[in-house]
C-alpha cells in the first residue's frame, strides 16, 4: 500500500459539493470516506501513483453520491415491482438492476425495494470509478460491511483476498464491550467462536461482492438469522440476496404470523423513515428449540440455493444460534448442520 498523508482536502474545483462529505487517510494507508449515512473504508494495492490516482477519483465521485440518491429516494423506496421506469442515477440504476430479478419471486413473501441493495451499490460504484482511473492489483470498498472487491487476473504479489465469515455478531462485540452484558443470554446456548472460518477469493472465482444481513446486524430483518453472508458477482447483488435470504430464515411459510420466542416490532416504529413501513421486523430471539432452528435454516438454504442455481449468487452461509447452512458453487452443496461448518469450504 502506498504511503499517504494523514488527511485529504477536496480540490478547489469541488467546493460546490455538499457540505459534510469527508475524506481522510487512515494510519494504515487505507482511505476513509464519510458522508451522512455512508461510511466507506477503501483498500487498494498497486503502484503508488496508481493508488493515488484511483483514490483521488474515488474522492471526487463520492462527494456526489448522496445527493444523487436523495434526488431519487422516493422511487428507490417504492416496491421494486411497482417501479415504472429505470432510475436515472448511476448508483440508483445499480440498485434497480440488482433488485429487479427478485421482484416477481419474492414480492408477496418478503417485500423488496431497491433500498435492499443501496450499500452494495454505493461500494460497486466507487470501485468501478477506481478501476477506470488506474490499473490496480486489487481493490476493496467496504461500506459498513457490504464489500465490493476486485482482483486483477495477472496480479502476482497480492493474488487473493482472505475473508473471515462471522458466525456470531455478539461474540464480535465482546471484544469491545463488557462481556458480562451478554453472558446471561449466551449461557442458555453455547455459541461457537465469533468467526466460523475463512474463504480465499481469487480472480478466477469471479466474486465481486460480499454482503451480510440478519436481525443482529445494522439493518432490519424479517427473519431469525443471526447472520447470512453472501458472495456474488457484485456487492449490490450480494446485498439484496443477503437481505432476502435472511428474511426467509423463519420457522414456517408464513413469516407474518407470530412465533413463540421471536419478538418483533413494526419497522417504522424503530425507524420512522424505513422503506419497510409497518412490516414486523425481528428485534430479539429467545433460545429456540433445535427443530425450530433447523426448519428456519432449511427455508433460508432453499432460497439461497434457488439464487445460486439462477446465477444471482456464488455462495451463501447462514447461522442461527450456533447452527448453520452452507450453499456454494465449489462443492455444489446445500445443507443444514448442527454446528457451523464453514471450514470445509474455506
Amino acid at each position: 500500500m502506498a504511503a499517504a498523508p494523514q488527511a485529504i482536502s477536496y480540490p478547489a474545483s469541488q467546493t460546490r459539493h455538499p457540505a459534510g462529505a469527508h475524506a481522510q487517510w487512515l494510519d494504515d494507508g487505507r482511505l476513509h470516506l464519510h458522508h451522512g449515512p455512508i461510511d466507506l473504508v477503501i483498500g487498494a494495492d498497486g503502484t503508488p501513483d496508481a493508488v493515488r490516482q484511483a483514490c483521488s477519483a474515488a474522492i471526487d465521485r463520492f462527494a456526489t453520491v448522496l445527493e444523487e440518491l436523495v434526488s431519487e429516494l422516493a422511487l428507490l423506496r417504492t416496491p421494486i415491482d411497482q417501479i415504472a421506469c429505470r432510475p436515472s442515477g448511476c448508483v440508483a440504476a445499480r440498485m434497480w438492476a440488482a433488485t429487479m430479478p427478485h421482484a416477481d419471486i419474492y414480492r408477496d413473501a418478503y417485500y423488496v425495494t431497491a433500498m435492499a441493495s443501496v450499500a452494495g451499490a454505493v461500494a460497486d460504484e466507487i470501485l468501478s470509478v477506481m478501476r477506470d482511473a488506474a490499473d490496480l492489483d486489487r481493490i476493496y470498498v467496504n461500506n459498513g460491511g457490504d464489500i465490493a472487491l476486485y482482483l486483477h487476473p495477472a496480479a502476482v504479489a497480492v493474488p487473493h483476498y482472505t475473508v473471515g465469515i462471522c458466525a456470531d455478531p455478539d461474540a464480535v462485540l465482546w471484544s469491545h464491550v463488557n462481556p458480562d452484558a451478554l453472558a446471561g443470554e449466551r449461557a442458555a446456548r453455547p455459541v461457537p467462536d465469533a468467526f466460523a472460518g475463512t474463504i480465499k477469493i481469487t480472480a478466477a472465482d469471479h466474486i465481486g461482492g460480499i454482503a451480510s444481513s440478519g436481525w443482529k446486524g445494522r439493518s432490519h430483518s424479517l427473519g431469525v438469522a443471526d447472520l447470512v453472508t453472501v458472495l456474488a458477482p457484485t456487492a449490490a447483488a450480494a446485498d439484496v440476496a443477503a437481505t432476502l435470504i435472511a428474511n426467509a430464515v423463519w420457522p414456517d411459510d408464513n413469516n407474518k404470523a407470530d412465533w413463540p420466542g421471536i419478538h418483533r416490532q413494526p419497522a417504522n416504529v424503530l425507524a420512522p423513515d424505513s422503506d419497510l413501513g409497518s412490516r414486523l421486523v425481528t428485534v430479539h430471539v429467545d433460545c429456540l428449540p433445535d427443530h425450530v432452528i433447523i426448519k428456519a435454516l432449511r427455508r433460508g438454504a432453499g432460497v439461497a440455493e434457488d439464487m445460486r442455481q439462477s446465477g444471482h449468487i456464488s455462495a451463501a452461509y447462514g447461522v442461527v444460534q450456533g447452527q448453520g447452512f452452507v450453499c456454494d458453487t465449489v462443492t455444489q452443496r446445500v445443507g443444514v448442520s448442527h454446528s457451523v461448518f464453514l471450514d470445509e469450504t474455506a
